[in-house]
């Protein structure tokens, strides 16, 4: 949640140099938004219920969950206007997210 709330915290300077920042979590969107309301996140929050779009990327840690269900790895990517992707991380652990800071530096870097 650490990094949710880091985030969120450079969202105004974001926005400011035109940046968007969009999670995307298997939870289901009610959850999502009583997490971002309580944090009081600015960002939107994408649902990725069956993991297709974990899938699509990768990035699936398979029987990783509480109960051995497949859960993602977080994982953070910076992309420039054209959409590339110019930052990139990517975790082992899914408790384990990237500082805030170095993804900040990595959008004043593009």
């Amino acid at each position: 949640m650490a990094e949710l709330q880091g985030l969120g915290a450079q969202l105004s300077e974001a926005e400011r140099v035109g940046i968007e920042i969009v999670a995307v979590s298997p939870d289901p969107n009610e959850r999502s938004q009583q997490v971002a309301a309580r944090l009081r996140l600015g960002y939107r929050f994408l649902a990725d219920r069956d993991l297709a779009v974990t899938r699509r990327y990768g990035l699936v840690h398979a029987g990783g969950g509480p109960n051995g269900q497949d859960v993602p790895r977080p994982a953070t990517a910076v992309l420039d206007r054209d959409g590339v992707v110019r930052w990139f991380s990517v975790s082992r652990n899914f408790q384990v997210r990237p500082d805030p800071d170095d993804v900040r530096r990595a959008v004043r870097a593009l």
